[in-house]
């Protein structure tokens, strides 16, 4: 399934990088924040169907531009066993989130010494998806369909003790009703639709590295690799991306951007285009914090702006998102 652009949620990617969510507390008992506001935003997308306002499209050129004003709510929830620094956790995965996918993860972390933390989870969608059945189809009215994943992920905080950080993530994509190419099949006499099909499994990885400068400034550059083996063997790629975390902590205020920078090369051609739909992508974001809101030790402002792009071979594929997120933070 092809990912969509980063969005406002990336703020969950600023609040792991200031609260530094990885390190397991030294006493038993719950933890976690959680998170309540609204989001304002601008798309460019001829595949996915959230604002449903671009349901009838005449071409297949570049894509119209719609709002969207949306709730935001998140949250994640642990709970610390200190006697043998086992952590339980529910939540959404930061991952997925600043990809306007809001998968969850339920798993177990175990710290091992000084050999850092391992973690096991399954991951799922409890808010699926939703992308146009058949994005292609022009001059009706396209139907939206909701897109599910279900896997399981391992991941690796402070490997061997040092400030590397890794996961993987395998996961099965199924959209409920994958009809790609269907409408074009039919004005044309083809059978692209096969080749379009956009359900299959997907395989993330991601290494990083933290730098702690003092002060409270963090540095954290991450290579992410994503391999899509779906069974459209048009829609199955490679992503590969760099991405810059800088985070600045402190008593009363906190500041977090994130810069990406990806490429996503396609196996086939796309056979209605002729052509593969290869994309260079680039993302933008910034959230601003402000700590001890109304008296409230626990309670934080936040706010976060993000920009994102995809440059693609083929118009019809470029997709571009700005967006703006308020609300409030409660880290317990």
């Amino acid at each position: 399934m092809r990912n969509l652009s980063l969005l406002s949620l990336s703020l969950l990617v600023a609040n792991a990088a200031h609260a530094d969510l990885g390190a397991i507390p030294k006493e038993s008992g719950w933890s976690g924040f959680l998170l309540g506001g609204v989001t304002v935003s601008s798309h460019e997308s001829n595949f996915y169907a959230g604002g449903d306002s671009n349901s009838r499209i005449d071409n297949l050129g570049t894509p119209g531009s719609e709002s969207e004003f949306s709730p935001l709510i998140n949250a994640d929830i642990r709970y610390t066993f200190a006697d043998t620094r086992t952590q339980v956790f529910l939540g959404n995965l930061i991952q997925d989130a600043i990809r306007f996918d809001f998968t969850q993860q339920l798993g177990i972390r175990q710290e091992m010494g000084d050999k850092g933390i391992v973690a096991g989870s399954v991951v799922f969608n409890v808010m699926p998806v939703e992308l146009w059945s058949d994005p292609y189809a022009i001059g009706v009215d396209r139907s939206s369909t909701d897109a599910k994943s279900k896997g399981v992920r391992f991941a690796w905080d402070k490997i061997w003790g040092s400030n590397f950080n890794g996961n993987i993530t395998t996961r099965e994509v199924e959209l409920d009703e994958e009809h790609s190419g269907r409408q074009y099949d039919q004005r044309n006499g083809t059978s692209y639709a096969p080749v379009l099909n956009r359900n299959g499994k997907v395989h993330d990885m991601e290494l990083s590295y933290q730098w702690h400068l003092g002060d409270g400034h963090v540095l954290e550059p991450a290579i992410l690799y994503k391999q899509a083996k779906l069974d459209g063997s048009a829609e199955s790629f490679k992503n590969t991306g760099l991405q810059l975390t800088y985070a600045k902590r402190g008593p009363q205020w906190s500041f977090v951007t994130n810069g990406y920078l990806g490429k996503r090369d396609y196996d086939e051609a796309n056979p209605i285009f002729g052509q593969t739909a290869d994309a260079d992508e680039m993302a933008l974001s910034g959230t601003f914090f402000w700590h001890s809101l109304l008296g409230v030790k626990d309670l934080s402002g936040v706010i976060t702006a993000s920009y994102s792009q995809a440059d693609s071979n083929i118009d019809f594929y470029d997709n571009k998102t700005t967006s703006f997120s308020t609300g409030l933070l409660y880290n317990f």
